[in-house]
């Protein structure tokens, strides 16, 4: 017991009782605390695309007019193409009727035989020309001179102790003496001698040439050339004649 008077010291049981007591005057704390609150899915969108940049909407026909532009692009190329055509047709067919048409057989068979013709020709020709040599040969030779020739003195010509023989109706000499012989005396010569040469002689001629080409190397060239465009001219031309009048296509 208490005396009267005196304040009892409070427990730790009243002081439960007291915490619990104004608890559920005041409510408990966590309700105290400040609730969330409800935020509209319908405003945070329109919030969101307020603060957006606004994005540039397309046209009403944007999408459809690009789906179309290139197939009509493609058109119109086409229809170009296709004039242009159509106008170098009509000038080839004008050309044409104004030449009085082409015979498109004659025209081959003209061109190949044409080419076999003058590959044939080819084969068989001759170049014929004349060379021009202009030189200088050197000599160096020795020349031999054997012969009997008559010669006339120029003038008197003395011999000394020449053996003279000499017979007569009245006397006889056969002895050495002077003999002089007069200008104008004919005597027979016997010439054995060598005459040395030592020049240069002046060359200026004209060589002719004449080469036949099926006899050089340009002959196998040319015959594969009429080998080649043999079996063509046989097929337009069957018929067909050589320029030596033979069958080509045998």
């Amino acid at each position: 017991m208490t005396k009267p008077g005196n304040k009892s010291k409070p427990t730790p049981a009243d002081r439960l009782h007291a915490i619990l007591g104004g608890m559920k005057n005041e409510g408990i704390p966590i309700d105290r605390l400040p609730k969330a609150r409800l935020v509209d899915a319908s405003s945070v969108s329109e919030a969101a695309r307020l603060q957006s940049p606004p994005a540039a909407a397309p046209g009403p026909d944007g999408g459809k007019s690009k789906r179309q532009f290139l197939p009509a692009l493609w058109t119109v190329a086409s229809l170009i193409s296709m004039g242009v055509n159509i106008i170098l047709l009509l000038v080839l067919i004008s050309a044409l009727r104004s030449l009085g048409g082409l015979n498109l057989g004659q025209v081959g068979t003209g061109l190949a035989g044409g080419l076999y013709s003058n590959f044939e020709r080819m084969d068989a020709a001759h170049i014929k020309t004349d060379i021009p040599v202009q030189s200088s040969l050197p000599l160096s030779l020795s020349i031999p001179v054997q012969t009997t020739t008559n010669i006339s003195l120029a003038e008197a010509v003395e011999i000394p102790n020449a053996h003279v023989k000499i017979s007569t109706g009245t006397f006889n000499i056969d002895s050495d003496a002077d003999v002089t012989l007069p200008a104008g005396t004919n005597l027979n010569v016997v010439l054995n001698f060598s005459v040395p040469v030592q020049t240069t002689v002046p060359v200026a001629l004209h060589i002719p040439v004449d080469i036949a080409l099926d006899q050089t190397d340009l002959h196998p060239a040319l015959a594969g050339l009429e080998s080649t465009i043999k079996p063509l001219y046989c097929v337009l031309n069957p018929d067909a004649i050589s320029i030596n009048n033979s069958l080509i296509c045998k």
